[in-house]
């Protein structure tokens, strides 16, 4: 009887080491190779095989950058701008890639241009024009002198340019690194740049009203929004809970995605994404914001299908059971790690007895 109760405390116990061990992967970094001295999470090797030069140029309200990769096996290069205009804040991304047998050339401008303030008539946190109330528009077309810095992020080499308009009320920051960088807690590969959007101090004219950021996207290639895909940096386990609009072209796609939630007033809350509406050759998608005096949020743009040798190491410490997120891992691990205590002191107990 002695030897049965020892081997089901084992049993027990082994199971909470396991439970605890699973939820602990959920912390630890996106990939764990043997190298990894600038502890982004990414091993060095894949670093220098994706690394590109950065060249900047830039003035009071216009940021041109170009990025080409280090290695001079292939020549590929994307541009990135980001532009004050009278018609919103305007971000520019070219892609070009050259080899023995094609050229290609992809293209694609995101713009924001205004803020809705509007009345949620049929409660469905999404704006629709033709059913909700608009209360004001907030138009994105006055700013106050560009910002450029270089950054050091992780022994990683940032740069960041950022605008605010006159007010303040909209402001934008873009960061664009040659290697894997870590910014605000998120992975952002070379073959991509992340832009935050901050609204600061709306002035709301009513007192139930939401928000609702517009974003018009402009491209000669068929541009695409599924809510229900997964981005590349989700695949790739570079991030989690996003949802992206792709411009995609022969075997290369653009894309510019979003998280899911935002940052308002220091909590995280969801963000609700509208149908893709086309109008004329623009197409529009808004990003709706519950209420709040400052809301943080931070999209990216980038070229899929450029990061090699991402695949290729064998030790991975992330771990993903099918069907469940990294928040519902660890709702399950806490929920078994309670009921596996209470089995211990159960068989104590009955052994004491």
């Amino acid at each position: 009887m002695k030897i049965q109760q020892k081997h089901k405390q084992r049993l027990v116990l082994g199971s909470l080491v396991l439970i605890l061990v699973i939820s602990s992967f959920t912390y630890l970094p996106v990939i764990a190779g043997d190298d990894d001295e600038d502890d982004d999470g990414v091993d060095d090797d894949i670093e220098e095989e994706n690394k590109r030069d950065i060249s900047v140029n830039y003035d009071d309200d216009d940021a041109k950058i170009e990025s080409k990769l280090s290695s001079d096996e292939l020549y590929n290069r994307f541009m990135a701008e980001m532009k004050a205009t009278s018609e919103g804040l305007e971000f520019i991304f070219e892609f070009e890639k050259d080899s023995e047998t094609n050229e290609t050339e992809i293209s694609f401008k995101v713009t924001i241009p205004e803020i809705v303030e509007f009345i949620d008539e049929n409660e469905d946190g999404i704006y629709d024009a033709l059913v909700d109330s608009v209360e004001s528009i907030y138009q994105i077309n006055s700013y106050k002198t560009l910002v450029y810095a270089v950054e050091t992020k992780n022994n990683e080499t940032v740069h960041t340019f950022s605008i605010e308009t006159t007010d303040g009320v909209f402001s934008s920051t873009m960061y664009v690194s040659g290697e894997f960088a870590v910014v605000n807690d998120l992975i952002i590969a070379p073959s991509q740049f992340k832009f935050d959007i901050e609204i600061n101090n709306f002035s709301f004219t009513e007192i139930n009203s939401s928000l609702a950021l517009k974003i018009e996207l402009e491209s000669e290639f068929d541009v695409e929004y599924d809510e229900d895909e997964t981005t590349e940096d989700e695949e790739d386990g570079r991030s989690s809970d996003e949802q992206e609009v792709e411009i995609s072209y022969g075997d290369y796609t653009c894309f510019f995605s979003w998280l899911k939630t935002a940052t308002i007033d220091g909590v995280g809350q969801e963000v609700l994404t509208s149908p893709l509406e086309t109008d004329s050759e623009k197409n529009i998608i808004y990003l709706n914001y519950p209420k709040g005096d400052e809301i943080i949020h931070d999209p990216k743009v980038g070229i899929e299908g450029l990061i090699t040798g991402w695949g290729s190491l064998g030790s991975r410490f992330w771990v993903e059971l099918p069907g469940l997120s990294r928040n519902e891992l660890l709702i399950v691990s806490a929920i078994t790690l309670f009921a596996l205590t209470g089995l211990v002191l159960v068989f104590r107990r009955k052994r004491i007895a």
